[in-house]
Order: structure tokens, then sequence, then C-alpha cells
């Protein structure tokens, strides 16, 4: 009988900004450590802000991860509310299903799709659906104390965005259905089980347009304060090459927050 478990984590987070962006939402933070079964995990953070103007900011997410044998699935699900004086700002949502199959104690093939809306980014409807291969190229272990790897991906995806044309001037484009490339790196380091460090770079690139890509990094730091409570820390920079002409093409993302797992 396989073993199962339930893994319960809630995030409190003090935030600076909360931004969910034009590319493959990042789940590297989220089920880093293989557990057979069932694992659900929990994301809560908000901020409050009153005086000469009032904001509430609410992000949260639910997220399953089941494995068993050598596939994975997985359900990763969440959005963001912000109002200001109470008038609504933005209400954005996504939502990714995956799908890994283990080849090796290296290799392993991955498929998803993934699901969006963002009124922040002008985009009504953000869908996505893609293929891969990730390869383990780095796996060092020393003494126990520290762990370091890294992992590289390759695989294609179709972009289908429809954005608000009510925020666009006239005669822009509002609806795009792109095939794009992925190529992600993702390095990890644990030291003595108390610290550990994630860092995830993607990179999209538009087959028929070389001007046209997008570029993810993200950093987060997770510090295990006792059994149940980490303090956690991310760092997100997103650009885009061909933003929609009302946004910037840079956006830079901080998370500071206490995680407490059961």
């Amino acid at each position: 009988m396989v073993y199962k478990k339930i893994f319960f984590s809630i995030v409190f987070c003090f935030t600076s900004s909360i931004f969910i962006g034009q590319s493959i939402v990042n789940t590297e933070k989220l089920f880093n450590k293989k557990k057979e079964g069932l694992q659900v995990s929990s994301e809560l953070n908000g901020t409050s802000i009153s005086g000469n103007a009032s904001v509430f900011i609410l992000g949260y997410s639910l997220n399953f991860s089941y494995e068993k044998n050598k596939s994975y699935l997985r359900l990763f699900s969440g959005g963001q509310y912000i109002s200001q004086n109470n008038k609504e700002v933005s209400n954005s949502v996504f939502s990714q299903f995956r799908y890994e199959y283990q080849i090796n104690s290296k290799s392993r093939y991955f498929i998803f799709t993934q699901l969006q809306s963002n009124a922040i980014l002008l985009f009504n409807r953000r869908l996505l659906g893609g293929l891969g291969y990730r390869r383990n190229f780095i796996n060092i272990e020393r003494d126990s104390s520290s762990k370091i790897n890294f992992d590289l991906s390759l695989g294609i995806m179709q972009e289908e965005e429809v954005l608000n044309r009510s925020r666009l001037p006239q005669h822009e484009k509002y609806y795009t259905n792109y095939t794009r490339s992925i190529l992600s790196i993702v390095g990890s380091w644990n030291y003595k089980k108390k610290l550990t460090v994630i860092n995830t770079t993607y990179f999209q690139q538009y087959l028929f347009s070389f001007a046209d890509f997008r570029l993810l990094n993200e950093t987060n730091m997770l510090y295990k304060l006792n059994k149940n409570l980490s303090l956690s820390l991310d760092i997100e920079y997103r650009y885009d090459s061909d933003p929609p002409s009302q946004l910037t093409n840079k956006d830079l993302n901080t998370n500071l927050g206490l995680v407490i797992v059961f």
C-alpha cells in the first residue's frame, strides 16, 4: 500500500508589491521536496493601508500535488484582489495543471496548461499549453550539510492572449496566438536543512520574431526557524520586450513573510 502524507502550509506575507506576470507561473518553491502521495499547500498574504488613501491587497493560493511511482500530478491555483477607496482596482486569478513523468533519476518529461486573467496587465484571458524535457545536471551533497542542484528545461508552448480593448488605443492589436520556446534554468542550495535558496530563470522566445521575448528571474529564500516555522523572502524580476503600449516592460516584485507548516 502506497504511504500517503498530507502536507499543509500557510504563508502570511508582508508584501511590498504583488504581481502575476506575463509568463509561466513559477511553482518551483512549492513542493520542492519529493513526497510520495498527496500534498496540499495554501498561501495567504495581505496588505492594508489607510490614511490619505485606503488600499487593500489580498493574495491567495491553493495547491495540490500527487506522486505515485514515476508520475506527478499537480494543480496550482490562486489570485490577487486589490481595492482602493473601496473600489476594485484589480481582480486577478490563475490556474495551472501540470503532469510530469520521471524517466530516471535525472530526467523527466512535463506537460502543462495554464489559464490566467489579470486586469493590471490588461488581459481578459491568457491560455497556455506546453510540453518539454527537464534534466538534472548537478546534484552535489557534502556531508549531509549542503546540497546543490542544477536543472535545465527545454520545451515549446502555445500562448493565446485576449486583451481589454477598452483600455487600448483604437488600432492596437488586442488578440495574439503565438508559439514560444521554453528555456528554464533552476538552481537550488540547501544548507544544514535550515536554509534553502532557489533561483529560477525562464526565457520565452516567440519563434517568428526574435525581437519578442519574455524573461523572468526569481529568487526564493527559506530559512527554517523551527520545525513548523520558516522565514520566506522572494525577489522577482520580469521583462517583456513587447508589452501593450499602456504598460512598461519591466516589473520588480518582493515578498517577505512567514511560512507555517503543519
